[in-house]
């Protein structure tokens, strides 16, 4: 049986934490023995499942400063001497931190992979941390020997800012598991939404990027011509006061709800008649394939469409908030065609 590495900084709440919870949870690496190191044991989601072939270990995090070390300089030092397993392949998933790049990139004679989950151009643009931390960690990218996108749209970002055009760079969306979604949308919550309303659900960090000031003013938009709409936002993040401030200033306590992270929040957006996602930029809508799993319209802007191929946008987010019917018969959808797609993504992946 072949052997595989992941390396990610955490399990902790979070995009890039939850698909490699599915991902692990999926039949995908059924036929490989697979070893998990984390850099953190703080874990948010539920890990007590997972199969008799996959096996979390924990190493100690560099200290914070080495993210300010360029990285060819680290490739020297001498670190994880207990890692002396061989494997077939190594991933590194969370693309960010520099002691999984060192792990993933030290290991001899293995495939060495990296995963890419945001928009680098974009993340340049809006983020000034992540500037400050690509200046040290850009020069790992020449130590691995293929790349995963987790959307078409981000690979020529990708391409342009690693200095490597013909980087072969595989596709592969994340791991969504619809019958999971199901099931535990069936569980019991303590949010119980108005069903005479028109409710509204946007999951998220709570942060710039996601781009919750335009989805408050656009639900202060419908509601001015409308009084039936509700917005329920779940996620926590830097801006949640700031956010919570303008919905008390505008007096709309009554119609936006902050409900903070949840475990499960599929029980709760369940009860919606759609997903709002105003994000200014995107590595992969996860959350959009989710709420289309549990029926729920779709609203973003067309911008997001490159990142989430075969899903359509709306050109005006306002217009389509107030222009939006409940949803009274939803469907599930079991993204058969999204699956099959990544199934044969990494059976092209994992070949030598």
């Amino acid at each position: 049986m072949k052997k595989i590495a992941i390396f990610q900084a955490d399990l902790k709440v979070g995009g890039i934490q939850r698909s490699l919870i599915n991902l692990l949870s999926s039949q995908i690496l059924d036929n490989y023995e697979v070893d998990v190191y984390l850099f953190s044991r703080e874990i948010f989601y539920e890990i007590s499942e997972l199969k008799d072939n996959i096996h979390i270990y924990f190493l100690k995090p560099f200290p914070y400063w080495f993210r300010f070390i360029p990285f060819t300089w680290i490739m020297h030092m001498n670190f994880y001497k207990d890692i002396e397993k061989s494997y077939d392949y190594v991933f590194d998933y969370d693309s960010y931190r520099q002691e999984c790049a060192y792990c993933a990139t030290r290991i001899k004679q293995a495939k060495k992979i990296l995963w890419i989950h945001s928009d680098i151009e974009k993340e340049l643009q809006y983020k000034k941390k992540y500037c400050v931390l690509y200046t040290f960690f850009k020069s790992k990218y020449r130590f691995y020997d293929e790349f995963v996108a987790v959307s078409e749209g981000i690979v020529e970002p990708f391409r342009k800012y690693s200095n490597n055009m013909s980087a072969k760079v595989t596709v592969i969306p994340n791991i969504i598991n619809p019958e999971h979604i199901i099931k535990k949308s069936q569980e019991h919550t303590e949010v119980i939404v108005n069903s005479d309303k028109c409710n509204v659900v946007c999951v998220g960090k709570v942060c710039t990027q996601k781009g919750y000031d335009s989805l408050l003013q656009d639900i202060y938009t419908a509601y001015k011509k409308r009084k039936d709409i509700c917005c329920y936002i779940i996620g926590d993040g830097p801006d949640l006061k700031r956010y919570k401030k303008w919905v008390m200033n505008h007096k709309l306590t009554d119609i936006i709800f902050f409900l903070g992270n949840q475990k499960n929040p599929f029980p709760i957006i369940k009860q919606m008649d759609a997903f709002c996602l105003e994000s200014k930029f995107e590595g992969q809508g996860m959350v959009l394939w989710e709420a289309k799993c549990l029926g729920l319209q779709l609203i973003f802007p067309r911008r997001l469409e490159k990142y989430n191929i075969n899903l359509k946008g709306v050109k005006n987010i306002s217009d389509a908030l107030i222009n939006l019917k409940k949803t009274n018969n939803k469907t599930y959808d079991f993204l058969n065609e999204y699956y099959d797609f990544i199934e044969a993504q990494y059976r092209k992946l994992l070949i030598n």
